[in-house]
């Protein structure tokens, strides 16, 4: 038998394109319209961007309840809360007493009496420390609800100095016109602009606004969400926070009047209704600030400002219910206006949150 050398193996060729696919038949791979590989959040797939949204969108008064929500951070930050503007309180109004010691506008024997008047001194003390609270207040929506502080102003991150000025030129009038017609039923007399008249002046028109919004951003913009974070639902965590909020403004005013005690019920919930429906608080603060400086503008023109502030037992009567007509009234109206704007009530919480 003759042997036969071995042959070469063949050179290596690519291999030759496939076929086209006869008419009608569908190539092999992923059925159409299915993705080719993962997409972001589910496994596999690449993680999401920063900033992605860890919620549908909510309300205002739902804001804290987040996937990391946990329901001892709102029983925190209330208990902080209220702790704060009880030990602020005492501290500064213990200090501006002894500054009214020291310029002799009270004396130890009304101290030991328990005739407290009202002074420059003591309502700058108590503007001081709601701000300070504000200021813990917005340590803990930063801090311990991982919150921007962007979301304390309002569901979109930022304060709406737009809708604060169309606010603005709603509320300014009705209470100007309310303020002029209270003081003219009330007749207070002559003005009386002495050297404490002046010292009043300057302390209501340099921190009233602040000492108003304060408490805004306190008992709605923490306390509020703060207690909506332990129930789910739009209504449930706009009653639940509601109410809560409500009844610590008024405990926090320190009045002993029933029909005081309702007004500042009736004045709490219309500020939680009016931020829940505008989706911040710029509406709330100007409200509250418009009422309280008018007021006091009022009351220190007339020498009054100690009967303005008297919150015992029998300071009200039925008169309140037209200040809590009005205050509803001018909420109303300011809900019917972001309505018909298009105001923004919702977002979704950031995802740090």
């Amino acid at each position: 038998m003759t042997s036969q050398p071995p042959r070469r193996p063949a050179p290596w060729q690519p291999d030759a394109p496939p076929a086209p696919a006869p008419s009608g038949v569908r190539p092999p791979g992923p059925p159409a319209g299915w993705p080719a590989a993962p997409y972001p959040g589910h496994p596999g797939g690449p993680a999401p961007q920063p900033g992605f949204p860890a919620t549908a969108p909510v309300t205002y008064a739902e804001f804290y309840r987040t996937p990391r929500n946990r329901w001892w951070k709102g029983f925190t930050s209330i208990l902080v809360l209220c702790a704060a503007v009880l030990l602020l309180s005492i501290v500064l109004t213990f200090g501006a007493m002894g500054i009214d010691l020291v310029l002799g506008s009270t004396t130890m024997d009304d101290l030991a009496s328990g005739r407290i008047t009202m002074t420059p001194v003591l309502l700058l003390a108590s503007n001081l420390t709601l701000v300070l609270s504000a200021v813990v207040a917005l340590l803990l929506h930063r801090y311990l609800h991982r919150q921007p502080v962007g979301t304390l102003h309002s569901v979109l991150g930022r304060f709406r100095w737009g809708w604060c000025g169309r606010a603005a030129l709603v509320i300014v009038p009705l209470f100007v016109a309310y303020v002029g017609l209270v003081a003219l039923v009330e007749a207070p007399g002559p003005l009386s602009l002495d050297a404490t008249a002046w010292a009043f002046l300057a302390v209501v028109l340099l921190t009233t606004p602040l000492q108003a919004a304060s408490e805004e951003y306190i008992f709605r913009g923490v306390i509020q969400r703060a207690a909506g974070s332990w129930v789910s639902g739009t209504v449930p965590s706009l009653v639940v926070g509601t109410g809560v909020s409500a009844v610590l403004f008024s405990i926090a005013h320190f009045a002993t009047d029933v029909w005081l005690i309702v007004y500042y019920l009736v004045f709490g919930i219309a500020m939680s209704l009016l931020s829940q429906a505008t989706g911040g608080l710029e509406a709330a603060s100007l409200v509250h600030a418009a009422n309280n400086v008018m007021l006091f503008l009022v009351a220190t023109a007339a020498g009054q400002m100690s009967e303005g502030l008297d919150r015992s037992a029998g300071a009200g009567g039925p008169f309140m219910l037209v200040p809590m007509l009005v205050i509803s009234a001018i909420a109303a109206v300011l809900i019917v206006l972001a309505r018909r704007r298009g105001l923004a009530d919702r977002a979704a919480p950031p995802a740090t949150a």
